[in-house]
C-alpha cells in the first residue's frame, strides 16, 4: 500500500479534535442532568435512549471521518506498467550570450532567467529531439539535434558570456544557423526558440527568419529584460562585480529590452511573443503553440500506473454513517 498524498494524514488531528470536543461536550451534559435531580426521572421525562448510544453513534462518526480522511490520502495498491506518448517536436533553442545578458533588470541576471525558461521547455518536451545554438557577434552549434534532455540541460546551465569569443549580438546568424540545423527530412513540427533581450549590432535578422521559414520552422521569441533597461556589470574571475560597461566615449552603457524587434521577428516566422519574467512561466505558455506544428506522437518511457483505492475507504465511511443512523435515538416506549 501506498499513498498519493500523504500529507492530507493530517486531517486526523480534525478527527481527534473532534474526538475530544464530543467527551467535552459528553461530560457537561452529564453534570447538567445531575443538577437537575433523579437522572431516571430526567431521562424517562426526556425519553434520550442514554449515554450508550450516544457513545455508539460517537463512534461510528469518528471512524467514518478518519476512514474518509484516510481516503483523502490517496491509498494505492498494485500497478500496471503503461508507455507514455507524447508529441514530439525538432526544436533549437538559440541562446543569447551576448554580454548584454548579463545585465541585471531581471533577477539574478537576464541570461539566468533565459536559463530558467529554456530548462522549463526542455522538461515539458518529452520525446522532442532539441539542439542549442549559443551567439554572440557570431553563432555556433553547442548541441546538435538530440533526445539527450539531460546532456543539453547541463550545457545550457554551464552557459555564460564568456563562451564565445566575438563580442556583439547577432540575431541573423542565430537564425540562419539554426533553420539550416532545422532543415532535414521529416514531418514532425519545427520550432526556433530565441532567449534574447532583441539587441542586434550586426546582421540582417530578418534574413535570418527567412531560413528558419524555409527550412519549415516557427520561430518563438522570449525576451528578456524590461524596457528601462540596465547597465551591464563587469565581474572578475569569482564573480564580484567590479565595475560598469561604458562605450568609447567613457559613457554608461545602458541596454534595454527590444520587444518590438522581437515580436516582429516571431510574427514573420508564424510564432509567437511572450516575456520572461524568471519562473519558466512564459516558455510554459508556448508549450501547445509549438506540439500543435504537427501530429507526431513519440513513444515516451514507461511508468508505473497504480490503482487507486481510495474506493473502499469511501464504501466503509458511507456504511458507518448508515449504521449510525440506525442507532436509536429515543427510548422506545
Amino acid at each position: 500500500m501506498r499513498w498519493a498524498e500523504p500529507q492530507l494524514f493530517h486531517l486526523l488531528w480534525i478527527v481527534g479534535a473532534i474526538f475530544l470536543l464530543a467527551l467535552w461536550g459528553e461530560r457537561r451534559r452529564e453534570r447538567a442532568e445531575v443538577r437537575l435531580g433523579d437522572l431516571r426521572a430526567v431521562r424517562a421525562l426526556t425519553g434520550e435512549a442514554g449515554a450508550g448510544p450516544r457513545a455508539v453513534r460517537t463512534a461510528l462518526l469518528l471512524v467514518a471521518l478518519a476512514l474518509a480522511a484516510v481516503g483523502l490520502a490517496r491509498p494505492q495498491a498494485g500497478f500496471r506498467l503503461v508507455t507514455t506518448t507524447s508529441r514530439g517536436v525538432d526544436l533549437v533553442f538559440a541562446l543569447d550570450l551576448s554580454r548584454s545578458m548579463d545585465a541585471r533588470d531581471v533577477r539574478p541576471s537576464r541570461l539566468d532567467a533565459a536559463k530558467h525558461e529554456a530548462l522549463a521547455l526542455l522538461d515539458a518536451l518529452e520525446g522532442s529531439q532539441v539542439g542549442l545554438v549559443a551567439f554572440a557577434g557570431t553563432a555556433q552549434v553547442v548541441s546538435p539535434l538530440s533526445t539527450d534532455h539531460e546532456g543539453l540541460a547541463s550545457l545550457i546551465e554551464a552557459a555564460t558570456t564568456r563562451d564565445l569569443d566575438r563580442a556583439g549580438s547577432n540575431l541573423g546568424a542565430a537564425l540562419d544557423l539554426s533553420g539550416r540545423l532545422l532543415n532535414r527530412p521529416g514531418d514532425r513540427p519545427r520550432a526556433i526558440v530565441l532567449l534574447s533581450d532583441g539587441e542586434n549590432l550586426e546582421g540582417d535578422p530578418h534574413l535570418g527568419a527567412e531560413v528558419a521559414k524555409r527550412a519549415g520552422a516557427k520561430l518563438y521569441a522570449i525576451g528578456v529584460g524590461t524596457g528601462e533597461g540596465a547597465t551591464i556589470p563587469l565581474v572578475d574571475t569569482t564573480g564580484a562585480v567590479v565595475g560598469v560597461k561604458r562605450d568609447a566615449g567613457g559613457s554608461v552603457v545602458v541596454t534595454r529590452l527590444d520587444e518590438a524587434a522581437l515580436r516582429d521577428l516571431s510574427k514573420r516566422a508564424g510564432g509567437r511573443y511572450e516575456r520572461a519574467d524568471g519562473t519558466g512561466s512564459a516558455a510554459l505558455r508556448l508549450v501547445d503553440p509549438i506540439r500543435s506544428g504537427g501530429s507526431y506522437e513519440a513513444r515516451g518511457r514507461s511508468i508505473r500506473a497504480y490503482d487507486e483505492r481510495y474506493g473502499w475507504f469511501a464504501a466503509f465511511a458511507g456504511g458507518l454513517l448508515l449504521v449510525e443512523r440506525l442507532v436509536p435515538r429515543r427510548r422506545r416506549r
